[in-house]
């Protein structure tokens, strides 16, 4: 009696698990549990929806104790294999996934799981034969296709990487991460027709963004939209959000009334739109005055927009004129090229999974500093936010005694804006100030990991989104020495040009 009410829990869990329904599936879980506190299978669920909770270290002592109990089980030596790769252990994730293999080798999850450990490993080629591997046993495998189009598209071998893509979709016509990746490397590639329309996959992810206004009727055409009340909602970052709200003034020159609810930190810093629109942080109630809502970052798809018809009118974003006085006197500024740097874009503790992507994209202090020697620069931080404010402070006076840090003059994004209005050239990673700088139309150097993401566009220096922009790709996965080589000559030739006028 007990081991059926145990079943059927797992089952009614699985179900809700796979409907993204963690709360409902952990608390038949805790039932099961309940019952049986030793249950492999009911442990290793709990594991899984701990996982999916982005609850690692949760996922792992659970894992462990099924590992313990049940020493010749594949599928939980590949699950611990996953858990250590989210917590970047890599090492110990490959030591995990072979003992799937080695227990149980026809298992084709743990091959596709071992390729995607090589792919955050950047050993590419390797993780190619894992997942043909995977494929092999299992031919119809959606998912090792997929992940083999993303280790292809890092080998920079596009087209195949296409394919690959295709046939995830063909086997599996709901397999929403393949349409997710077609959209990111056709956004990357250019072909913006087909790439903003598999964008919208976003919202049947795994880990979706959720819709904020669900009962009002989505805007999925401009035709007839004057005089319609439009809500449009920042879905995602403060750099999305400064990327794309150029798109506001366009729906209002149809002749929409448009509410435009933003982030907090960039109410002020977008002041000026409040000249054509409504401004807001959130919408507390009366959402049956709005005909129609859309998320920001849907705006280039109703306006079709390809790389040639970016809205360019910039600066699309405008300083507060007496901040940009009071920091002028403030900065003192004299003939020297004025740098802003930022080589950080923060940590998101609510958000473990951005923690690789922003390893990724972020340059240690050490090595940022070696720009610091360049006559002729007078370098300014703009680096805010820990742990990377506190360890900049810690160790200026050993690492770069010469930089002036403006944080303690931060508050929000206004005040970047107005500092940024009163220097030279800001030299950033790819975060919220350069977005900023480049709304701004102030010239900016981006800082690019190998990994780009797809709004820089592959194999170009230049941004068809910020005319003053400039991108410093990294040529290999991790490599900042090169970029920080080049960006070292170029700042050089940039400083003695500046001394000369």
């Amino acid at each position: 009696m007990s081991l059926t009410t145990i079943n059927i829990l797992l089952n009614n869990a699985r179900l809700h698990i796979q409907s993204g329904e963690l709360d409902k599936g952990e608390e038949l879980l805790f039932k099961a549990q309940a019952l049986d506190g030793e249950n492999p299978d009911v442990l290793r669920l709990l594991s899984v929806v701990a996982a999916m909770s982005f609850d690692y270290l949760r996922a792992l002592e659970l894992i462990d104790k099924v590992i313990s109990l049940t020493p010749k089980n594949a599928i939980a030596y590949s699950n611990r294999g996953n858990i250590l790769k989210e917590l970047y252990r890599l090492d110990e994730a490959l030591i995990s996934l072979d003992k799937a293999i080695e227990l149980q080798p026809d298992y084709a999850e743990a091959y596709n799981n071992k390729g995607n450990v090589l792919q955050d490993l950047h050993r590419y080629e390797e993780a190619l034969q894992w997942y043909d591997k995977a494929i092999a046993l299992q031919q119809n495998y959606a998912e090792a296709y997929s992940n083999k189009g993303n280790a292809l598209e890092l080998l920079h071998r596009h087209d195949e990487a296409m394919q690959h893509f295709d046939a995830a979709t063909s086997i599996n016509p709901r397999f929403i991460d393949g349409y997710w990746h077609k959209a990111l490397g056709q956004l990357s590639g250019g072909n913006y027709q087909m790439g903003w329309q598999n964008y919208e996959a976003r919202w049947f992810k795994k880990h979706p963004t959720k819709l904020l206004y669900g009962n009002i009727p989505r805007l999925e055409t401009l035709q007839n939209i004057s005089g319609k009340n439009v809500l449009i909602w920042a879905e995602q970052g403060l750099g999305d959000t400064l990327q794309f709200c150029r798109y506001i003034k366009r729906l209002v020159e149809l002749g929409a009334a448009v509410t435009f609810v933003v982030q907090k930190p960039l109410i002020q810093v977008l002041g000026s739109m409040a000249s054509y629109c409504t401004l807001v942080d959130k919408i507390h109630s009366d959402f049956e005055s709005f005909d129609f809502q859309s998320p920001l970052l849907s705006l280039p798809l109703l306006f079709q927009t390809s790389v040639e018809s970016i809205p360019l009118e910039i600066p699309y974003i405008a300083c507060d004129q007496a901040k940009k006085l009071q920091f002028k006197s403030r900065l003192n500024l004299g003939r020297n090229l004025s740098v802003g740097v930022v080589w950080n874009g923060g940590f998101r503790a609510d958000h473990p999974e951005l923690w690789a992507i922003n390893k990724r994209r972020n340059i240690e202090l050490e090595q940022i500093a070696k720009l610091k020697d360049i006559p002729g620069v007078d370098f300014y931080s703009l680096q805010k936010g820990d742990p990377a404010e506190s360890e900049f402070m810690a160790k200026k006076d050993e690492l770069w005694p010469n930089m002036i840090n403006c944080v303690q003059w931060l508050d929000d994004f206004s005040d970047t804006a107005a500092l940024i209005e009163n220097l030279d050239l800001i030299i950033s990673v790819d975060t919220s100030t350069a977005h900023l700088a480049g709304a701004l139309g102030k010239p900016v150097w981006i800082l690019n990991r190998y990994d780009s993401c797809w709004r820089w566009l592959r194999g170009r220096s230049d941004s068809p989104w910020y005319l003053t922009a400039k991108i410093y790709q990294q040529s290999k996965p991790g490599d900042w020495g090169g970029v920080l080589e080049q960006v070292k000559m170029d700042l050089s030739a940039l400083a003695l040009k500046h001394l000369n006028q």
